[in-house]
């Protein structure tokens, strides 16, 4: 146990040694589901520290409805992420660990609430260009849902503090006395990194 606590403790004072003072990303785009019927706004914020075991954190919004008449939802939540920089940019690798707890606005109880979710996100750097590709995933739940939320992304930054996202997202939110909400399509957006 104690050679465990180490070995965390070691990769996270090493991760904070390569951390900025201070770092500020925003994002903000369109989730397009439905076969693109349905436009979704996301935007989001997320502050970095080099404090060490203090995590950093990630807010994000998503609206979240379907006009479509056979699965009509508007399920919109708020993700809460606090997170550690694992590996950043090294051998050009970032690797974020960490929790979120999602909070769905809905007016019904059995579906409105707040959901913790393992947090896992790795990109890679190609060398020689400005683009990353990578992967966010999102799991988790109780004993009323299961939600599983996948993101997959292009990254394009030609600018040190500035860039677009391209990708593909699934959600999976199974609420077990009220069915199932799987809306999956591309989005598109912009971020700025400070």
């Amino acid at each position: 146990m104690k050679k465990s606590a180490l070995i965390l403790s070691t990769a996270l004072l090493a991760s904070t040694a390569n951390a900025d003072i201070l770092g500020v990303t925003a994002e903000a785009g369109s989730y397009l589901i439905n076969d693109g019927e349905d436009f979704n706004s996301y935007f989001g914020i997320a502050l970095e520290h080099p404090i060490p075991l203090i995590p950093n954190i990630r807010l994000q919004r998503q609206s979240l409805e379907s006009t479509d008449s056979s699965n009509s939802y508007d399920v919109p939540f708020n993700d809460y992420t606090l997170y550690y920089e694992l590996l950043d940019g090294l051998t050009l690798v970032n690797l974020d660990v960490g929790a979120t707890f999602r909070k769905i606005d809905h007016d019904n109880s059995d579906i409105g609430g707040t959901y913790p979710l393992l947090y896992v996100s790795a990109f890679f750097d190609i060398p020689g260009t400005v683009l990353s590709v990578g992967a966010e995933v999102k799991t988790g739940g109780n004993s009323d849902a299961d939600i599983t939320d996948t993101t997959f992304k292009v990254k394009f930054q030609p600018l040190v503090f500035a860039g677009l996202e391209l990708g593909y997202r699934t959600i999976n939110e199974d609420f077990k006395s009220n069915g199932k909400i799987e809306p999956k399509g591309i989005f598109l957006g912009a971020f700025v990194d400070f």
